[in-house]
């Protein structure tokens, strides 16, 4: 054999494994290729949609590929929450989880139609949240204790209390406050957020406890008084609002996380990849300052890893499942 030949021989026998190095390092460093579908399992309008907007804005940039946020409400989140689960595990379907979808509705739900650990991909907490306590701009109540002491006073089911949803946040810090004065309220569900606020706002309900950063709006537009907050401290946004606990009901607390998610199965490398682009924009000193400003809480930096958020999850099943079963709220 000739050295001409020898010399193409070799450089075909080498050939496969250049191809090789090349086409691999191309295929880790080409996610996302194309846009991402983000399943929002609420309203549009709804907290939960405000703040995925503004994380899938500033993730789009970073990644480089549009993020198209989906809502898809309905069921408590059920709905939403499930077409994430079933989604094809390659990264170009991702989902916003809340506490009420992933934890709450385990008990509400006979069958809400996914595993909260064995059915998803867990990327990074985004942000959490308190309830505000409010009613009608026309509503006699001017603080909490005269309307916590009426419904004290008053027959079963005299006042009701709109949310979003069955399991929502809003409908678990209602029958809280139901079972801490042992007097049963009716709630009255709707399909979203804003739906809910309306009807407080006709007089169709009496209150709700919303998530502050979509309340808050119509609080300083005066369509609705706010009378205290679900956390345990007072809110920076509205500190002359007392906290429930303040308001008579020792040791109540009801808050409420979301982060981002994927299907069960995602590759290694388009989870970290993933972690590290909401890593960086959940450091974002503008990004945080207008979250912050519309009533959310942040996690502190660096993010908490994938496994953090996971045993976040775990450890609130543990906490809320008995607390949600002694309600007694039925299963649907």
């Amino acid at each position: 054999m000739s050295g001409f030949y020898r010399r193409k021989a070799g450089v075909c026998a080498l050939l496969p494994f250049f191809c090789a190095a090349f086409w691999g390092g191309s295929a880790e460093a080409a996610y996302p290729e194309r846009s991402i579908r983000l399943i929002v399992p609420f309203a549009a309008g709804s907290a939960a949609d405000t703040l995925s907007r503004v994380v899938a804005s500033a993730l789009a940039d970073e990644l480089g590929q549009p993020l198209v946020v989906d809502n898809k409400a309905g069921a408590g989140g059920t709905i939403g929450t499930m077409d994430i689960a079933r989604a094809k595990p390659d990264g170009y379907t991702l989902g916003i989880a809340a506490q009420g979808t992933f934890v709450n509705n385990q008990v509400l739900y006979r069958a809400p139609g996914y595993d909260s650990i064995k059915d998803f991909s867990f990327i990074g907490e985004i942000a959490d949240v308190q309830n505000l306590l409010v009613v009608a701009e026309k509503s006699p109540y001017q603080d909490a204790p005269a309307l916590l002491a009426d419904i004290k006073a008053k027959p079963p089911e005299t006042f009701r209390y709109s949310s979003s949803g069955v399991g929502t946040s809003h409908h678990i810090a209602g029958a809280t406050v139901s079972q801490y004065l042992d007097k049963p309220l009716m709630h009255v569900p709707y399909t979203g957020a804003p739906q809910g606020l309306s009807a407080i706002i006709s007089g169709d309900v009496d209150m709700g406890l919303y998530n502050l950063p979509v309340a808050i709006g119509l609080v300083k537009a005066g369509k609705l008084k706010a009378l205290a907050v679900t956390g345990p401290k007072r809110s920076t946004l509205l500190p002359e609002v007392p906290t429930l606990q303040e308001s008579g009901l020792k040791d109540y607390s009801v808050t409420l996380w979301w982060g981002l998610v994927g299907p069960a199965g995602l590759p290694a490398d388009v989870s970290t990849r993933l972690y590290a682009a909401l890593d960086k924009v959940m450091g974002q000193a503008a990004l945080r300052e207008k979250l912050i400003g519309q009533g959310f809480t942040l996690p502190d930096m660096p993010l908490p890893k994938p496994a953090d958020f996971e045993a976040l999850v775990r450890q609130d099943l543990a906490k809320w499942v008995p607390v949600l079963k002694e309600l007694g709220t039925a299963a649907q």
